[in-house]
């Protein structure tokens, strides 16, 4: 028979892991709504303290008036459980509500609701054990430093388990309701043993909170089929197939990488999944063609292997770098990507610092939804890269719409660290509204010739003249524009107006009409 101090020592253990997964799951369960950025993880740190710092004084307080209650404390983690246990489904309802809130209300708004209270409960718990445990004053700090420091091992090897295995293997829902039944379970058991009729009643809840949580939503509408959906650290995957209404005349049919809510690739079912149905993305490949077959390329960020299929078109050798595992297995398994192609699943930087080989061409396109990667675009990154390209070469950033005013403060930044860089820039925006187009720098030692540029693909006219949609970089004032470097990372707040304003029309294509609400 386990001892009381060890039984105590075990619940102490069990709720300093499940306090780690509440936190990692629910900064997981925002990204399809509200992103990965900055913004999003303090506020998901700020409110586990938040709820931990409630909690603690909570639980010191019914400690006192409870002095000695082992009920008090089963009935603590027993809620606890409970608000983990349906966490995923409150999320979902929660998040439909506050989806039209900007990024950094709306993040705190549902974290309040769906998180906050499970991080209260668990906090409770470590100053009732230290009560429980407590018989003499003298015994108080031993008993406090062996309880906090059992709970937060359990937190540690949660972590862990948790960011590099389970949430990447099962996503999120059965993580929280296994997690949340077995910080529940042994308190449940010993109030059966004590014969307390009233457990039935958590008994009972703790199964339709499962059931609420493990039952999936349903899709509204028929044209919408997923093939694919993954739950996991780096956020939400989907592959959906879906007709192209506002895209394309004829509303084709169109296979969608679909990363946190947001349309990454997006390529037509009717053409093998060989091009893409957007029409921007002929200018990246056209920008590309000035170089000869053969050219080495190094692209960093995969998504559904659209560019890649283009570049190799193009006659180009071409290494991918890509840091989600599961990106790769979806671009081979329901993008038609060629098998032979070379992808390295690595950090785009970590990659760029280690390798040993020359580019003619580096093209970063590696955003995470709204998420920018700040540590990529620093001078002190373009000096990385440009140890790895050949001396004509080039490299190819793809940037959302935004360079005027409030909204444009990123692309401007970015603009003035490649020139601090030393580098020549060109600016290609592609057709459209600044909040529906794409900008693509082009940076070099010097100027390139884009008058030869040349590519063609079935479903679009080619470009004739690359430097129509050329910017007059004279035009764009930086007298305001930072130089970002890796000590002070600055991209994700400049760029913070202009996502919320694109996020906001992502999250309501693909997150409110595309279920039933």
């Amino acid at each position: 028979m386990i001892s009381r101090k060890k039984y105590l020592f075990t619940l102490s253990f069990l709720e300093g892991g499940a306090v780690m997964a509440c936190e990692l799951i629910g900064a997981k369960l925002l990204a399809p709504f509200f992103g990965t950025s900055l913004y999003v993880w303090a506020a998901v740190l700020a409110l586990t303290l938040g709820g931990l710092t409630a909690g603690y004084f909570l639980g010191g307080r019914l400690s006192k008036k409870y002095a000695g209650s082992s009920k008090l404390l089963y009935r603590v983690l027993i809620v606890a459980g409970l608000l983990l246990v349906v966490m995923p489904f409150s999320a979902d309802l929660i998040m439909d509500a506050t989806i039209n809130l900007s990024l950094e209300m709306g993040a705190i708004s549902s974290l309040l609701i769906f998180m906050l209270p499970p991080l209260i409960f668990m906090g409770m718990v470590s100053p009732i054990i230290i009560n429980l445990l407590t018989e003499q004053a003298d015994s108080a700090g031993n008993n406090a430093g062996n309880v906090y420091a059992i709970s937060t091992l359990g937190g540690i090897l949660m972590t862990f388990l948790m960011g590099f295995y389970i949430i990447p293997e099962y996503g999120l829902t059965y993580p929280a309701v296994i997690t949340g039944l077995l910080l529940a379970l042994l308190p449940c058991i010993s109030l059966i043993k004590s014969k307390d009729k009233q457990v039935i009643v958590p008994l009972v809840l703790l199964g339709v909170c499962s059931f609420l949580s493990l039952t999936p939503k349903q899709q509204f509408n028929d044209e919408y089929q997923v093939l694919y959906q993954s739950e996991g650290i780096l956020g939400q995957v989907k592959v959906v197939d879906h007709p192209s209404y506002g895209i394309t005349a004829d509303a084709r049919m169109g296979r969608g990488l679909i990363v946190n809510n947001t349309l990454q690739t997006y390529v037509g079912v009717a053409d093998d999944l060989q091009y893409s149905i957007w029409s921007w993305a002929n200018y990246f490949p056209t920008a590309a063609s000035i170089y000869p077959e053969g050219s080495e390329v190094l692209l960093l960020g995969l998504g559904g292997g659209t560019l890649v299929k283009q570049l190799d078109r193009l006659g180009f050798e071409t290494d991918v770098v890509e840091i989600d595992q599961r990106i790769v297995d979806v671009s081979f398994e329901y993008f038609n990507m060629d098998p032979a192609t070379n992808v390295v699943i690595d950090d785009a930087r970590h990659f760029v610092k280690t390798t040993a080989k020359k580019y003619d061409i580096v093209i970063y396109d590696c955003f995470l939804s709204e998420a920018v990667p700040e540590h990529l675009l620093t001078i002190e990154g373009f000096a990385d890269t440009k140890k790895i390209m050949k001396p004509e070469g080039m490299i190819m950033i793809n940037f959302y719409g935004f360079i005027e005013g409030e909204k444009g403060r990123a692309a401007r930044a970015v603009l003035k660290t490649l020139e601090a860089s030393g580098l020549k820039v060109e600016i290609l925006a592609t057709p459209g509204e600044p909040k529906n187009r794409n900008l693509i720098f082009l940076a070099s030692e010097e100027y390139k010739d884009f008058t030869k540029a040349d590519f063609q693909e079935p479903n679009f006219e080619p470009i004739e003249n690359l430097y129509d949609y050329f910017l007059d970089n004279s035009n764009i004032a930086l007298e305001d524009a930072k130089v970002l470097s890796d000590r002070k990372p600055q991209l994700t707040k400049l760029y913070t107006k202009a996502a919320k304003e694109w996020k906001l029309g992502y999250n309501e294509y693909y997150a409110q009409y595309f279920y039933e609400n």
